[in-house]
């Protein structure tokens, strides 16, 4: 029983980091598209945008980030553990909601 609670917490902490990080990303009454990206990248998230318009990206503002997919492991190998199976968030998609 200890067992599936840990593993209920671990999936339930997975999820808010990654939907905290993607929220936290946006900047406040919109931003440049490309440095968000660039910053999002920087993190080590999949980037995905979705642009309206035809100008350069450099030149489009943010109107939404969403978190997507996220990527995590699960396994009993990190420092400090002690043995117990944790689970960690490797990567993430964010969607990039851009309007040029």
């Amino acid at each position: 029983m200890k067992f599936l609670i840990n593993v209920a917490l671990a999936a339930l902490a997975a999820g808010g980091i990654a939907f905290a990080g993607a929220a936290h990303a946006a900047p406040v009454g919109g931003g440049n598209a490309e440095d968000l990206v660039m910053q999002l990248q920087a993190r080590g998230n999949t980037v995905i945008v979705n642009r309206t318009g035809s100008q350069p990206l450099s030149q489009c503002t943010v109107t939404s980030v969403r978190a997507g997919q996220s990527y995590s492991r699960y396994d009993s190998g990190y420092p400090g553990a002690q043995m117990d199976p944790m689970t960690q968030v490797t990567s993430m998609t964010v969607f990039v909601d851009a309007s040029c």
